[in-house]
């Protein structure tokens, strides 16, 4: 018996290395495709050609047939994010944001609608946006406080020449008065000589006829522009916001010119660090490093580069940035149903489980019973790394990505519980410390990687609403620390068990450092703040195995060290170049600016609004309670699996504390709130029900020798159940 469990054993630890195996090989397979050459800056001259509306499906040699030829022709390739606020898109959002380098909102109609653009008085350098003071009110509705102008302020005060060509883009180039200081109606080669030039193409038709006319319009005048061009500028052909309908998706952003060279090439930029992949809010970032004007330090941007190559062949290449958005609208129609589906079902089971322990069916059907809910349990385990493990299948080009996503998430489910279940069910953290240790170890590695398996995870990053585009978002940090933390509870247990106490306190020190260090790094996990809900979390943890005895002095000292760390990697992170940090640099530069506290009441006016999240919410907040009192008043509320549980595992009590202190304090300073602590109850609750369903509680389920010590269980008691 021995023997089997020690081979089973083996299998399951070379089953877990070959999963880990298989996120570097994808890792390493898609960042040699980035080795292929330098990124290659946009010089001036630049022509933006913007047009409202305008997606990759759009763009076929038969419907577009200019662009097309631009695309043919080695024109590097991007899908943008255009998204500016949280309703149906208007032309005026992107012109606005374009303006103020900031997502911005244009003003509607008493019922609602897109207002249309104001018209332009006057030509040349007297030219001014009328009701510009409308544009400027509008902000009082977006959440960022922007300052349209401050893109043509930037440009006139470096002594540049910018040119507008129709009422977009006079939004665009404005100054914060709403004047104008070259501008024209029509396109003519005199109107085309600045170093920066901003022409509004048009905007496409929401939907049928209209949209093919309106297409042919665009193509049309694009194809004027360019051939009066020539090879003389850059031409950065953008769209600028989505359809008036809502329908979300990724926009059209192509260069050509000199910067393009012979080599097709696709877009990166720095914000996203996804290659392919852009925002327009980077387009005026874009257009200051062009002519050299230093950029204001409200731009959220960063400037756009040519990096690694495109398919040559312009099909394919709009085919895989269309792919984007139909990937991200299959993971945003589905994510929140999982993670409903994943919540749901788990109480469900725990409430069938009360029941069935307060009436047990005869003793071959609560065996089979339980088995089942074993079953289950482990299959939840590990849903959380299968969710990024998913990514590694490429479900999205299937032709039904919908149902590819599903059922490349029931694969990766069952080979990611194969380890698990070839563990014996003895000591019981066992099994929670391999199930841990992969999910830590995979995202460790997709940390380290960029982030990859992130892309295309119902838990990962949405490329067509923005926010964060690599690095750990809230959903993944509740995974990765809660991970972390049973890895490090496991580990210590398990030492402790051997008589290594010290080597256990260590145990839990060097993986709560190696959580904090992959988490807030800027080039890995970029979660600076991350670090403020961590390291109290494993302090609780390290000091309960160390023995020693939390005081609010350390409690004190604890939060200083948390502050600490996260400030100096955050002013690591501020001195580097402003177009390169994180999130945390630009706190730094909002603190020096005065501006942080604007920040502070946006993210903390998130969380407070996800208590009014729905039974999701107000069910995490129930489950939350009732763990506390279990954990703090056993005697009264504590269940009796979970008091054989807390017996048989010895440090299982203080690593609840750190899962519920770190999952606690990340709600209150990340603006997810009380759903930070939903993904961490399901990641840690199927933990602690397999716990308990595989405690000796019971007498006829005790290994007779070990009945009076449940703690010294032979892992023969229970081999594979």
């Amino acid at each position: 018996m021995i023997n089997e469990v020690r081979g089973s054993v083996r299998i399951a630890v070379a089953w877990s290395a070959v999963l880990l195996c298989l996120v570097i090989a994808s890792a390493a397979v898609q960042l040699a495709g980035r080795s292929d050459g330098e990124a290659r800056p946009v010089r001036a001259p630049v022509v933006v050609i913007g047009v409202a509306g305008l997606a990759w499906g759009d763009i076929r040699a038969d419907q577009t047939p200019n662009l097309w030829r631009l695309l043919a022709g080695g024109a590097a390739a991007g899908a943008a994010t255009v998204r500016t606020t949280g309703g149906p898109a208007c032309a005026s959002d992107g012109w606005l944001s374009l303006s103020a380098g900031q997502a911005s909102v244009g003003p509607r109609t008493d019922g609602g609608e897109c207002a249309p653009l104001p018209p332009v008085r006057g030509t040349g350098g007297g030219a001014r946006v009328q009701r510009w003071d409308r544009l400027v009110d509008a902000q009082r509705r977006s959440e960022f406080s922007p300052r349209p102008g401050a893109l043509g302020m930037a440009l006139a005060e470096h002594e540049g020449c910018a040119t507008a060509l129709g009422p977009g883009a006079a939004i665009a180039l404005a100054r914060p008065d709403g004047t104008v200081d070259r501008y024209s109606a029509t396109v003519a080669d005199a109107a085309l000589g600045c170093p920066v030039t901003v022409i509004d193409g048009g905007q496409v038709a929401e939907s049928g006829s209209g949209r093919l006319n309106s297409l042919a319009r665009i193509d049309a005048f694009a194809g004027d522009v360019l051939e009066r061009l020539g090879d003389r500028a850059t031409v950065l052909v953008q769209g600028v916001s989505e359809p008036p309908g809502g329908t979300p998706y990724l926009a059209v952003s192509m260069v050509d010119g000199p910067a393009a060279g012979a080599r097709p090439a696709l877009l990166t930029v720095s914000s996203t660090r996804w290659g392919g992949v852009v925002r327009l809010l980077d387009v005026p970032s874009t257009l200051l490093a062009a002519v050299g004007a230093p950029e204001p330090a409200e731009f959220s941007g960063a400037p756009i580069s040519l990096g690694r190559a495109r398919p040559t062949d312009p099909t394919t290449t709009v085919h895989e940035l269309g792919a984007v958005t139909t990937t991200d609208r299959t993971l945003r129609r589905w994510s929140a149903l999982l993670l409903l589906m994943a919540a749901a079902t788990q109480l469900a089971l725990y409430a069938a489980a009360v029941i069935v322990r307060r009436r047990p069916p005869p003793g071959r059907a609560r065996r089979r019973l339980k088995r089942l809910f074993i079953h289950a349990m482990l299959a939840f385990s590990v849903l959380p790394v299968s969710v990024y493990l998913v990514s590694l299948t490429r479900w999205w080009h299937a032709p039904s990505p919908d149902a590819a996503l599903w059922g490349a998430l029931a694969v990766t489910v069952v080979l990611a519980a194969v380890p698990a279940r070839l563990l014996p069910a003895r000591p019981l953290w066992r099994v929670p410390l391999a199930v841990a240790l992969l999910t830590f170890s995979v995202l460790v590695v997709d940390a380290a990687t960029g982030t990859l398996l992130h892309r295309a995870s119902p838990f990962g990053p949405s490329a067509l609403y923005g926010g964060r585009y690599y690095g750990f978002g809230n959903s993944t940090f509740a995974v990765f620390a809660v991970s972390a933390l049973v890895a490090a509870g496991a580990a210590a247990a398990e030492l402790t068990a051997r008589g290594r106490r010290r080597a256990a306190a260590a145990a839990v020190t060097a993986i709560g450092a190696i959580a904090v260090a992959v988490d807030t790094w800027p080039a890995w996990g970029a979660d600076v703040g991350g670090g403020l809900a961590l390291i109290p979390g494993a302090a609780v943890l390290a000091f309960a195995v160390a023995g020693v005895r939390l005081t609010p002095a350390r409690l004190i000292a604890v939060g200083s060290a948390s502050v600490a760390v996260v400030a100096a990697v955050a002013l690591l992170d501020w001195l580097r170049p402003a177009t390169s940090r994180t999130h945390a640099g630009r706190f730094v530069q909002d603190v020096l600016d005065g501006e942080a506290w604007q920040l502070i009441d946006r993210k903390a006016g998130y969380a407070l609004s996800s208590l009014a999240g729905g039974p999701l919410a107000w069910g995490t907040a129930l489950v939350l309670i009732l763990l506390v009192l279990a954990l703090a008043w056993p005697h009264r509320f504590s269940p009796a699996y979970l008091d054989a549980a807390l017996h048989q595992w010895p440090t299982l009590r203080p690593t609840l504390a750190a899962v519920l202190t770190t999952c606690t304090i990340g709600a209150v300073v990340n603006d997810y709130g009380i759903r930070l602590i939903t993904y961490g109850l399901i990641t840690v609750l199927p933990l602690l029900a397999l716990t308990c369903a595989r405690t000796a509680q019971e007498p006829n389920e005790q290994n007779p020798q070990t009945k009076d010590d449940p703690t010294k269980a032979s892992p023969e008691a229970e081999p594979q159940s």
